[in-house]
């Protein structure tokens, strides 16, 4: 149903954030594509959704249409050096194990930063394992 006529404009898909996976699931899932890879689920112990920890499923839809190619790489510790549009900065996250499962887990190509923002999107097959990562060093996690 459209919002601005109230018109029934068809069936459409929903996007859907996975909580448990912290993944965005692609609008063409239901047509049967292969999944790449998989990562298990994020940390428990940790309940921040401060920069460098959780996504919110609220900003994840609202500001993830425009992605573009990244290039990353583990330094040390949490943080990695990213790679966009020619400019390489510095971000943290706390989950720095599973973040690099993801990277050895992909190919390059399929690696993408929001723009503006210190997001990592990772295609998978299926939709995109999103980390949300952080400009500065991180807060430590919360439970």
């Amino acid at each position: 149903m459209s919002e601005e006529t109230q018109e029934n404009t068809g069936p459409y898909l929903m996007e859907v954030f996975s909580f448990q996976h912290h993944k965005q699931y692609a609008s063409n899932a239901e047509e049967g594509v292969i999944k790449g890879f998989t990562l298990g689920p994020v940390r428990t112990d940790c309940q921040s959704y401060a920069a460098g920890h959780h996504f919110h499923w609220i900003p994840v839809f609202r500001y993830t249409k425009e992605k573009e190619f990244a290039e990353v790489k583990f330094l040390e510790g949490q943080a990695f050096e990213v790679t966009t549009q020619g400019e390489t900065h510095t971000w943290h996250h706390h989950d720095p194990e599973r973040l690099k499962e993801a990277l050895e887990k992909c190919r390059r190509e399929d690696v993408m930063a929001i723009k503006g923002r210190p997001w990592i999107f990772i295609w998978c097959g299926d939709g995109c394992y999103a980390f949300n990562c952080s400009e500065e060093p991180i807060t430590p996690c919360t439970d």
